[in-house]
C-alpha cells in the first residue's frame, strides 16, 4: 500500500468508497449521491464525472456537483476537440484556472473498450494526508464500471426491447446469431410459420424496417463494453 495511505481511517474510508461502488455495479444503482460519497477526499465543489463514448467523445451520462455550466461546456468542447486524447492537456487547461484543479481518465486507451471516464475535481485546500489526485486512482476503476452499468441498464430500459415476450426474444437472440426462420423452428421446438409471426411482431415493436435492423438494434444493446 502507498506510503500516501499509512492512516487506517483514510484507507478504511477508500475500501467503504470501493464497496459502495461494487454495490452500485451490481445493482446498476450509481447515482449522483453515491459519486459524491465517494469523492470524499476531493473539495465539494466543481466535482464532475461524464462517461465518453470515445467513437464520437461525447458525453453519454454525467454528474455535477457545484460544476458550473459554463465549466462544463468547456470541457465538453475540449473532449469534442480531440483534447480527451491529451489528458496533461486538459490537466493544464484545469490548473490554470485554479492550481488546486485536476483531470483524471480511466480506460482511454483500452481498445477493447468504447468508453472512458473521465473525472474533475479539486483537491482539498489544507490536505494532511493524500492528494486527492493520488486517491482518485484507487477507485477509477470501479467508478468507470459504475457509470458503463448505469448507463447501459437506463439505455436497455429506454429501448423497445423491453416491449418484447421472452419467447420474441429468444426469436431475435437466435437471428442476431445468422439463424434462418426454419433453424430457430427446429432450436426452439415450434413451427417455420409461427417464427415467421413472432419475426413480423418483432419488427413492429422495435419500428425495425428488416431482420439486419433488428439484429443490429439487437447487437448494440447486448454489448456490454
Amino acid at each position: 500500500m502507498h506510503m500516501f495511505l499509512g492512516c487506517t481511517e483514510e484507507l478504511s474510508s477508500i475500501l467503504k468508497a470501493i464497496e459502495l461502488l461494487k454495490t452500485s455495479i451490481k445493482d446498476r444503482s450509481f447515482n449522483l449521491n453515491i459519486f459524491e460519497e465517494v469523492m470524499f477526499f476531493a473539495e465539494k465543489e466543481e466535482l464532475y464525472v461524464a462517461l465518453i463514448d470515445k467513437s464520437n467523445r461525447s458525453v453519454k451520462a454525467d454528474y455535477a456537483i457545484a460544476y458550473s455550466p459554463n465549466l462544463q461546456q468547456q470541457l465538453q468542447k475540449n473532449i469534442s476537440c480531440n483534447k480527451l486524447n491529451n489528458v496533461n492537456l486538459l490537466k493544464s487547461y484545469a490548473k490554470a484556472r485554479n492550481p488546486l484543479s485536476d483531470i483524471a481518465t480511466y480506460d482511454l486507451d483500452n481498445q477493447d473498450s468504447g468508453f472512458a471516464t473521465l473525472v474533475a475535481f479539486n483537491n482539498k485546500r489544507t490536505n494532511t494526508s493524500a492528494p486527492a489526485s493520488y486517491l482518485i486512482e484507487l477507485i477509477l476503476p470501479y467508478l468507470h464500471k459504475a457509470q458503463l452499468f448505469r448507463y447501459e441498464s437506463m439505455r436497455a430500459y429506454n429501448s423497445p426491447i423491453h416491449l418484447l415476450t421472452e419467447r420474441e426474444k429468444e426469436v431475435l437472440n437466435w437471428i442476431s446469431s445468422g439463424k434462418t426462420n426454419g433453424e430457430i423452428g427446429m432450436i426452439l421446438g415450434i413451427s417455420q410459420y409461427t417464427v415467421k409471426n413472432h419475426v413480423a411482431k418483432i419488427l413492429e415493436k422495435l419500428n425495425a424496417p428488416n431482420r439486419s435492423a433488428a439484429m443490429a438494434l439487437n447487437n448494440e444493446l447486448n454489448i456490454l463494453v
